[in-house]
């Protein structure tokens, strides 16, 4: 049986709060509060699959490619809350916000200026039946794979080299 990390920090959750009221110093279970720990946990793990996901196809893309400006370079930060891709001066970034993923393409144009925005996007998490989280892109449940499918189509279009 394999085991979510959302259920097992429900069933933690759930434990904590026992002993609170075993101790005295709660009443009742509240299972108001775990919705914020349930979409932490989920945005995280949401990310993660993504990252998942990307590197992995990243990795079969370069395989096939052998000239270096045709390879992707894949780059995590240090805390795990977000990771780009990059290739011919262009950089789709991943990142987090409580609930969410958003995604940026830009093309930096120098040292002091904004990078050009190419493309960009937001996916949302939406507790469904029984406060399971789904995620949804433009209106439509979406899973990990289906975005980084999307979202690496779209970075390799606008990458290309042009000599």
């Amino acid at each position: 049986m394999d085991t979510s990390n959302r259920t097992i920090k429900w069933i933690e959750n759930l434990a904590e709060q026992e002993l609170l009221i075993r101790a005295g110093e709660k009443s009742s279970i509240d299972i108001c509060t775990t919705k914020d720990e349930v979409l932490s946990v989920e945005t995280t793990t949401f990310l993660r699959e993504l990252f998942h996901h990307f590197s992995y196809l990243v990795k079969l893309f370069n395989l096939r490619v052998l000239e270096a400006p045709l390879k992707i370079e894949v780059d995590q930060t240090v805390q795990g809350d977000a990771f780009s891709l990059s290739r011919n001066g262009l950089r789709l970034g991943v990142s987090k916000g409580m609930g969410k993923v958003h995604l940026f393409c830009g093309k930096s144009l120098g040292k002091d200026s904004k990078p050009a925005v190419m493309f960009s996007g937001t996916v949302e998490a939406q507790f469904g039946t029984f406060n399971d989280v789904e995620w949804h892109f433009l209106g439509a449940a979406i899973t990990g794979e289906q975005l980084a499918r999307h979202y690496l189509t779209e970075f390799i279009q606008v990458s290309r080299f042009n000599p």
